[in-house]
């Protein structure tokens, strides 16, 4: 047994030896044929303008090498005309544009017959539409050995054509359309189905930069409606947009990204943008018209608007209601926005977030572009709000009409119209050129029956109206309550702001204005002014907490008047200084404390006190 072994051990040898010589010479191997492939092939591939597809690319040996290969691959111009003349067609090189290697190496061992991969990306940029071309991808370099050959035929031959657009996903909440171009953002519009909610995520940034809107390529905003039909039935159609913490820049149109949202957007960037309207609804960056949907069809029927920032932004419009955000909520909620946009309406109901709120909340929002008017109802943050509740909101911009028509501005709301809740919301900017009643937090109060709370909110803006013929009804927060058996309620509140106006103004409130109007009650309750009321043209029915009282019920309790300029503590003793501090000795915060101020809620240390809990 061991002997046939040896012999085994000593033949093995000659039979490879004699496998590898004649006559005595050495006899090579076959010299290895490389080849380019591509895994998982397709026939043609079709990919839209702004979306890419990567694919992967290897190298066969037949027969395989003793030698190992460190192989390189590139794009071959010269093989277009060998696969042309091979298959009888006329097909061009695919665009330099169109194509890029994320690497183009690959790595084939010794006694291997396929190599590692290497990827290459296709894109349809700089393709014609339905056209078809080659590309044809060869080994461009060999390195670790030099018995191989790389044949024409067995380059790697990729046929390519620029598809239409068409967004990935099947638009449902477990897979949404996927919003990764332009060309795809384009889509969204033909996507959306009536009766359904139909869902996207934006994947890639959008820049707006190249695209032109105009007479001949229209922007109306997606889910348009041109009349009542047509919004009855845009009424009928979800939509719900993630963001996806992406960013759209540089979107400059006649109207806003969505003209109709029954639906959602959230998470989302907009910078630069520009809207200049003619339409009404239509003078807002992000939504026209949010909610009123049918709620027999599964949709709510709301317009929810959660964590969008708009920056360095301008709106204008010719139309009713504008807004930096959204031109009119009718019902839903916008939360955590910040919106930095400036805002110019030529009709009623302007605001640096919105023109009009029905109907919805605003939680945790702010604006801080300028608000100009050349008609009525205008707010830092809301031009006019009906039935709502706004939560640590806040305006900064300054708010002025360019009429001297019958108008109504305030630092946050322009006019209240419903049963709304202000709670921890505060205005800085100044309301310039109002004909008719301003506040530096609250324009008017006008709708017959309503119930209004504001609680732990400011005001620090200047309220300067014309200070000639007859107009007025300004005040540091509140400029007038204009509403039959309404019932206002403002707890912990100040403002600080200067007043200058021909009459009917006070410090925190102007007036409760008509008599024919009568307000309920008017309960005011541990608040501060130290509003100046120098500026007066005309010293007439004007009071640090009260100018006008024409007719209704005041109830005042634990308010500090800082008065510095001998005014009355309300114009004709309409409230009652018992229970209250009308003066200047010591600071604010003393006369606070001695009247019993909650320290949970204000801050008593400095000469002026402050609201704790807004932010």
């Amino acid at each position: 047994m061991k002997r046939f072994f040896s012999l085994a051990l000593v033949l093995v040898p000659c039979l490879f030896t004699f496998s590898c010589k004649k006559g005595g010479e050495d006899v090579p191997a076959s010299p290895a044929q490389l080849g380019v492939q591509v895994k998982n092939a397709e026939a043609i591939y079709e990919i839209p303008k702004s979306q890419s597809k990567s694919i992967e690319l290897t190298v066969v040996a037949d027969p395989t090498s003793a030698e190992a290969y460190n192989i390189s691959l590139a794009a071959s111009q010269s093989l277009v005309a060998t696969y042309n003349t091979a298959n009888g067609t006329d097909y061009e090189m695919l665009p330099v544009s169109a194509f890029s290697f994320v690497t183009n190496t690959v790595t084939l061992p010794k006694y291997n017959a396929t190599s590692s991969s290497c990827e290459l990306r296709l894109k349809g940029e700089g393709c014609v539409q339905d056209q078809t071309y080659v590309l044809p991808i060869a080994i461009e370099s060999v390195q670790g050995g030099t018995n191989f050959t790389s044949p024409a035929e067995k380059a790697a031959y990729i046929l390519f054509k620029m598809g239409e657009a068409a967004a990935e996903g099947a638009g449902t909440q477990a897979s949404p359309y996927l919003i990764n171009s332009l060309d795809t953002f384009f889509l969204i519009d033909g996507l959306l189905k009536d009766d359904a909610t139909v869902y996207f995520k934006l994947t890639e940034d959008l820049d707006f930069k190249d695209v032109e809107f105009g007479e001949e390529n229209p922007w109306r905003g997606i889910n348009y409606g041109a009349d009542d039909d047509a919004i009855a039935v845009a009424e009928k159609r979800g939509i719900v947009f993630d963001g996806n913490n992406h960013k759209i820049s540089n979107f400059k149109a006649g109207a806003p990204l969505f003209y109709i949202l029954v639906g959602s957007v959230e998470n989302l960037t907009i910078e630069n943008a520009e809207i200049d309207a003619e339409v009404a609804n239509a003078g807002a960056v992000l939504v026209g018209v949010g909610g009123a949907g049918q709620e027999d069809t599964g949709i709510t029927g709301e317009a929810n608007i959660k964590n969008v920032t708009i920056k360095n932004s301008k709106v204008e419009n010719d139309r009713k209601r504008s807004g930096g955000l959204i031109s009119w909520l009718k019902g839903g909620s916008i939360e955590n926005a910040t919106v930095e946009c400036e805002v110019k309406g030529s009709e009623a109901q302007v605001g640096g977030l919105a023109g009009r709120v029905s109907n919805g909340s605003l939680i945790n929002c702010s604006a801080s572009g300028n608000v100009t008017n050349a008609s009525a109802y205008s707010g830092g943050l809301v031009g006019i709000v009906v039935n709502a509740t706004i939560k640590g909101c806040h305006a900064t911009g300054n708010v002025e009409h360019t009429t001297t028509s019958y108008t109504r501005g305030g630092g946050l709301i322009g006019q209240i119209d419903g049963n709304v809740t202000i709670e921890k919301s505060y205005a800085t900017g100044n309301v310039t050129g109002v004909s008719h009643m301003g506040g530096g937090l609250v324009g008017v109060i006008g709708a017959e029956g309503v119930t209004v709370s504001i609680s732990e909110c400011y005001a620090t803006g200047n309220i300067s109206l014309p200070t000639s013929g007859n107009f007025g009804h300004g005040g540091g927060l509140l400029g007038t309550v204009n509403a039959k058996d309404a019932t206002v309620t403002i707890e912990n509140c100040y403002a600080t702001g200067s007043i200058t106006v021909r009459r009917y103004s006070g410090g925190f409130v102007g007036s409760l204005f008509q008599s024919d109007k009568p307000c309920k009650l008017l309960k005011i309750t541990n608040c501060y002014s130290t509003s100046d009321l120098s500026g007066i043209g005309l010293q007439e029915r004007c009071g640090m907490v009260l100018g006008l009282k024409d007719a209704g019920t005041v109830e005042c309790t634990g308010f500090v008047s800082w008065n510095t300029g001998d005014w009355p503590f309300s114009y004709n003793d309409a409230v009652s200084v018992e229970g209250n501090y009308d003066g200047k000795e010591g600071t604010v915060s003393q006369q606070a404390k001695a009247l019993g101020w909650s320290e949970s809620i204000w801050d008593l240390t400095g000469d002026l006190p402050k609201l704790k809990n807004v932010k």
